[in-house]
């Protein structure tokens, strides 16, 4: 329901074509857990996963390109870009550990001690009505609607809550209607 945009950055030698298709099929997974469960062809279609290798040559840390201050399973960032107000603090944790778990599993690395510090996640919220698709501007719950998520899940009573509350802020501001942020679609 979230239709998320994750960008994973990995020193090329991190990932055969065939560690590439597993990790991609793990994280969309993960992807399609958080968004409520459902491994549909509607689900599928909005779960995207990008590779970008990075030459270690050009990835500093610690202000060194080597593996000094790296951790065993490697250094990672992994970007998650989500609709704004599609998930609590509990769903991103919980999205953390797994992007995190699969990291691990492909590299691996599970359950050696320190392994994960390399691994960093973002996760980035863009505000209502600031993607399309097809051409047209997209929506939180439109994009549930897209997902065939029932109105009634329980995985849409935070979104509901969050741009409730935002509403009440934007009229006690008096900021116009349409002003961007504002849930654009009511499901």
């Amino acid at each position: 329901m979230i239709m998320p945009m994750m960008t994973v950055q990995h020193p090329p030698e991190a990932l055969s074509q065939a560690k590439k298709d597993k990790l991609a099929e793990d994280l969309t997974k993960v992807i399609l857990a958080i968004e409520g469960g459902a491994d549909t062809p509607e689900g599928r279609s909005i779960a995207w996963v990008r590779f970008q290798p990075i030459e270690t040559k050009d990835w500093y840390l610690g202000g060194r390109s080597d593996s000094t201050f790296e951790a065993v399973a490697g250094r990672w960032l992994i970007e998650l870009n989500v609709p704004e107000g599609s998930m609590d603090q509990d769903r991103k944790s919980e999205c953390h550990r797994a992007i995190t778990k699969a990291i691990l599993k492909i590299t691996g690395k599970e359950g050696i001690e320190g392994a994960s510090r390399s691994i960093w996640i973002q996760l980035f919220e863009w505000p209502e009505g600031h993607l399309a698709t097809s051409g047209r501007t997209s929506s939180l719950l439109g994009i549930a609607q897209l997902a065939k998520i029932p109105a009634d899940h329980p995985l849409l009573a935070f979104p509901r809550a969050y741009f409730a509350a935002k509403d009440r802020l934007y009229d006690l501001a008096e900021f116009p209607e349409k002003t961007a942020g504002r849930a654009l679609v009511r499901y």
